[in-house]
């Protein structure tokens, strides 16, 4: 497994994603090794959805480039480990309510968390976007909001990890 360091917009990431992949097989900092699986996560951010990020969904889905997504933002992600929330809020919004009561850490200015905080509440966190996720089925995830399956990329790489 590997972490990309590159942050922004979704089409520079998405690309980015793509070329780190083909490059994998011939780089010695990966070990000669190409990936099983390659993932993008993003965020919508509401109230106005990143420009560009329907071409970034479309490039991952054609370049096989998985995406965990959540609307409005990754902290909605983050506040499911500590309670279901199950309306719309915009990015600002579920920043300054993941900011409350020091939950975790959190400061939207920093993007700065204590993740051992987070830890015991996995469970909670996916059991919620499940339950976000069957609350609208068939609705695409850049409408509905508030959605994230950033679940789907975390639990198999906490499950690798213990083993």
């Amino acid at each position: 497994m590997r972490i990309g360091s590159t942050s922004g917009e979704p089409v520079g990431l998405v690309r980015d994603a793509v070329k780190h992949r083909n490059r994998a097989p011939e780089s010695s900092s990966d070990r000669y090794t190409a990936y099983d699986e390659v993932w993008c996560v993003l965020d919508v951010e509401a109230p106005k959805p990143h420009p560009g990020l329907s071409q970034a969904l479309a490039t991952a889905r054609s370049e096989g480039i998985k995406v965990a997504l959540s609307n409005p933002c990754f902290e909605l992600w983050l506040l499911l480990h500590f309670q279901f929330a199950g309306g719309y809020s915009t990015s600002k919004q579920a920043q300054k309510l993941l900011e409350q009561g020091d939950r975790c850490g959190y400061q939207a200015d920093r993007k700065h968390l204590d993740y051992e905080r987070l830890r015991p509440l996995h469970g909670e966190a996916c059991a919620h976007a499940e339950r976000l996720r069957e609350s609208a089925p068939g609705m695409d995830a850049v409408s509905r909001n508030p959605w994230t399956d950033v679940d789907l990329l975390v639990g198999p790489l906490l499950r690798a990890k213990r083993r």
